[in-house]
């Protein structure tokens, strides 16, 4: 037998076979909806758990089955297995999650692909008739344990890959949680909230933290004066330390802090608590705080940090909370302590790493020659020989900022999605993957864009899983499905734009770029009747025209440094915003929220850039 044929002429001729809920139940149902969306064909779901006898109806026993287990060791993490196993389509995984994995695996075998949110972003072939090779045997495991996302609905996070959503706030996010199999997270720069309000053991509504007859608990400046010390520019938050030598308002904090984790994502399986966001943290400067902890001319308030933090750690132990409680390296805190050890070698503990300031690949990949990258791999290093001396038991995961528009809104690339490209992004996640990580995270507010198109995106997800994926191979892949009859003419779009956008700004290139619109066009004349491929090719001849513009000013920029004429295109991007908007938040090439960052701050940005000039 060379095929194991599923359906035959729209005919089924397979059965599922799965637990009656669960995510077992989820990938069965998954697998059901879209092969009858390609075939026509429903194939039958029999229900059945763990240990019940098969109850097969005769008219099935010839069919294919195909069976969805959980076995311990079948893969490792969140992967999964498929094999042809005595006339059965076996799909297993050693975590239930896993086999909603392996069911979307199974439908791209068959066809399918999940680039991005639906319906563009999703494609179904049409086919009467579905079959696999009988040989077929796949074995598929994560590169990251922990994929965390940052957008998407849940549904939408595990389709691609991710296994962890945003801690559940509501009976039906919990359930939703348990169909899917997935893990929960909570994070943040909690600090300034757990010094301002206060929250009780008993889950009732915290209240606004009075510091009336306390004042000796708030963090001493460098006059000796003590009061609150938010980050300049919040100031209207509760501050980003006490004076945690003073052991009454240590012990408040910390207990402060299990309160806030035990009311506020109790579920979680991960919490990390960050400090305020500033670039430097500012402790408390009184005499006992400075002599407890004297590192590097008491700039650097790591060891303070992961002592609190050691401290919330075994509270929240002797609490009966299981979860890993995570720590982050980042601005204030991005330098290894000098004397504090983690609680029990970092037991439950997770390292986050955030270097913000290597501007999410502008730089070109970690592991460049660049003097930031070489400060952060330095950074780096000193951070894991810390882990190592003292044998960490925990876990270490990566927080970059990929197509970050906080950070990368004031280049033309940035502001137009293409930074990093797609061989840096490889390269940084194949570094941090052989340096031992555990987990990733791509931190890219405002977190919900796909424009022209889900390409970066799903590489994105796909090194996730595959450190070392053919990135040529996949991109050409990902033209040949999304664009159809017109993948040549998109890929040579893409790829002329993706180079114009990094050269040096010239009238010459923005002329070539204007250019490009019309093979577009071109195109798109070609492929009216097709609603859903004329929308994906509108979204390229939108970016396209966009690109033109962000290097138009990029160009009165940096060559005819016109500020009146710069400030003009930056009104006319804004203005060509507002215009585009219903179309490229209805077909969710971005969200509102995306489109109003571009239109405001990153616009913003930009004529403020201009009145300098």
């Amino acid at each position: 037998m060379d095929q194991i044929v599923l359906v035959s002429e729209g005919e089924g001729r397979a059965i599922i076979v799965a637990p009656r809920e669960g995510p077992l139940a989820y990938a069965a149902s998954q697998l059901q909806f879209y092969i009858q969306q390609m075939s026509g064909a429903k194939l039958t779901i029999l229900a059945k758990e763990e240990n019940d006898k098969d109850k097969v109806e005769d008219e099935d026993k010839e069919k294919t089955h195909i069976v969805f287990r959980v076995r311990k060791g079948a893969a490792n993490h969140d992967g999964y297995a498929i094999r042809i196993e005595d006339r059965q389509l076996v799909v297993e995984a050693s975590e239930p999650r896993g086999c909603i994995y392996g069911a979307y695996a199974l439908l791209e075998v068959l066809g399918c692909r999940f680039y991005g949110p639906g319906p563009l972003g999703i494609i179904i072939p049409r086919h009467k008739t579905l079959a696999l090779p009988a040989d077929l045997k796949i074995l598929r495991e994560p590169a990251f344990a922990n994929c965390i996302p940052s957008g998407g609905s849940p549904e939408e996070q595990v389709q691609w890959g991710f296994n962890f959503i945003a801690v559940a706030r509501t009976p039906e996010q919990e359930e939703m949680a348990k169909k899917l199999g997935v893990k929960q997270f909570r994070w943040g720069h909690i600090w300034p909230n757990l010094i301002s309000m206060q929250y009780f053991a008993d889950g009732r509504h915290p209240e606004k933290m009075d510091y009336g007859g306390r004042e000796d608990w708030l963090p001493a400046d460098e006059f000796g004066v003590r009061r609150y010390n938010p980050a300049s520019y919040r100031p209207w938050d509760g501050g980003q330390s006490l004076c945690f030598s003073n052991r009454e308002a240590f012990n408040w904090f910390t207990d402060n802090a299990v309160n806030w984790v035990l009311t506020e994502c109790r579920n979680a399986d991960y919490v990390s608590l960050w400090p305020a966001d500033t670039r430097e943290l500012a402790l408390c400067r009184c005499p006992r705080c400075r002599a407890q902890y004297s590192t590097s001319g008491y700039t650097y308030p790591t060891d303070w940090y992961l002592h609190v933090h050691n401290e919330i750690r075994r509270k929240l132990n002797g609490r009966g909370w299981k979860g890993i409680f995570g720590w982050i390296a980042y601005h204030g805190s991005e330098a290894p302590p000098v004397y504090v050890k983690l609680y029990e070698g970092g037991r439950k503990m997770d390292f986050l790493y955030a270097p913000r300031p290597r501007g999410g690949g502008q730089h070109g990949p970690f592991t460049n020659e660049h003097p930031i990258n070489i400060r952060y791999r330095q950074n780096l290093d000193g951070w894991i020989r810390y882990l190592e001396a003292q044998g960490y038991e925990g876990t270490k995961t990566v927080f970059e900022y990929y197509f970050d528009l906080v950070l990368l809104g004031n280049l033309a690339a940035g502001r137009t999605f293409l930074i990093p490209r797609h061989d840096v992004m490889q390269e940084d996640i194949r570094y941090y993957y052989q340096r031992g990580f555990d987990g990733f995270f791509d931190c890219n507010p405002p977190s919900n864009t796909w424009f022209p198109d889900p390409l970066s995106w799903w590489l994105y997800t796909r090194l996730l899983w595959d450190a070392g994926l053919d990135i040529r191979a996949a991109r050409e892949d990902f033209f040949r499905n999304y664009y159809g009859s017109e993948a040549e003419t998109m890929r040579k779009v893409r790829e002329a734009v993706e180079d114009m956008m990094f050269q040096e700004p010239s009238q010459n290139i923005i002329d070539q770029l204007r250019s490009l619109e019309a093979d577009c066009e071109e195109s798109l004349a070609r492929v009216r009747s097709d609603e859903t491929l004329a929308k994906r090719i509108e979204g390229m001849r939108l970016w396209v025209h966009y690109c033109s513009l962000c290097k138009e000013s990029e160009f009165h920029e940096k060559v005819t440094v016109d500020k009146e004429r710069g400030k003009a295109v930056e009104y006319k991007i804004r203005e060509w915003l507002k215009d585009n908007k219903e179309f490229l938040v209805s077909n969710r090439f971005m969200s509102e929220q995306d489109l109003a960052y571009l239109a405001g701050p990153v616009v913003e940005r930009h004529l403020r850039l201009f009145d300098l000039l």
